[in-house]
């Protein structure tokens, strides 16, 4: 009676009824189930991979480099100097004289970086865009977040925060040899100097000890080898991510002071990709296999 009645005013049978009922169920159902199939497959994008831990943040992603402020020393005591001086110069030619170069002088802009530093972290800036992190990322803040634990970190140049990082980060692949002067890394030989014209440098993915947070070490022996480093991970992040996915890693590359930051030749990686990859990107594998990279103890 009731179903007469509905069919009535509706002029939709039974059965229709029963198609709407799930429908209106199936189709929600499907929806989700796709949503979270796409969220999925993105997360295994290479990319994505090799930087999730920045790309799940919640917090803040930190970027800490070499902050810099102006000093004297007297008596064998560094002072910070109030109001330092900087200046910049730049061409302002002059009828009697072509070559003119003006300067203009800039006071309380402390800390600075070098330019080392700051064209290694553009580097960084964009691969953070290429993974839509557009937002939620800062130039770290030395002292006042030195303690943090919490958000993921890069750590640009042998700064006093990546020497830090060395002693609560697990694993640390890279080692200095010759008092400091050499940089090597675990299962290799191969020991790399920052004697003029060279310059070496590593690459190191690695996790806080304790929280388990992401941390990148981008860093040279000198300030070629540190604005290098920025490009090698932008350039071989897909790569890294085939090799590597979400697991840590070590790159150790060398460069030329005179040929710039744009010239950089990796010389070794660690730990030697698993070979399940191989199935999951066999081209890539054995391209990086050819180049004779892996651990050799």
């Amino acid at each position: 009676m009731i179903q007469e009645i509905i069919e009535f005013f509706t002029g939709i049978s039974k059965d229709s009824w029963r198609d709407v009922i799930i429908s209106s169920f199936l189709i929600p159902l499907v929806f989700y189930l796709a949503t979270k199939l796409q969220i999925w497959l993105v997360s295994l994008h290479p990319l994505n991979l090799v930087l999730a831990g920045f790309r799940k943040s919640k917090k803040d992603i930190l970027i800490f480099l070499s902050q810099l402020s102006g000093a004297n020393n007297q008596n064998n005591q560094l002072q910070l100097t109030q109001n330092q001086l900087y200046v910049t110069r730049f061409p302002q030619p002059i009828p009697q004289n072509q070559n003119n170069v003006k300067i203009l002088a800039y006071q309380n802009i402390d800390p600075v970086w070098s330019q080392s530093d700051g064209q290694c972290a553009a580097e960084v800036f964009n691969l953070l865009g290429q993974i839509n992190k557009h937002q939620g990322f800062r130039i770290a803040d030395t002292i006042r977040d030195w303690n943090e634990q919490s958000s993921p970190i890069f750590s640009i140049g042998f700064n006093p925060k990546t020497h830090d990082l060395m002693n609560f980060c697990t694993p640390i692949n890279f080692q200095f040899l010759a008092n400091g002067l050499n940089l090597s890394i675990q299962g290799h030989d191969l020991a790399l100097e920052a004697t003029y014209p060279k310059d070496a440098g590593i690459l190191q993915k690695t996790f806080i000890t304790n929280s388990k947070v992401t941390v990148f070490i981008l860093a040279g022996l000198g300030t070629t080898a540190t604005e290098a480093a920025g490009k090698v991970l932008n350039e071989n992040c897909i790569d890294f991510g085939k090799l590597y996915g979400s697991n840590s890693f070590c790159v150790l590359f060398k460069t030329d002071i005179t040929r710039g930051s744009n010239y950089y030749e990796i010389m070794g990686i660690f730990p030697k990709p698993k070979l399940y990859r191989f199935f999951w990107y066999p081209i890539t594998f054995i391209r990086w296999y050819r180049k004779n990279l892996n651990p050799t103890k």
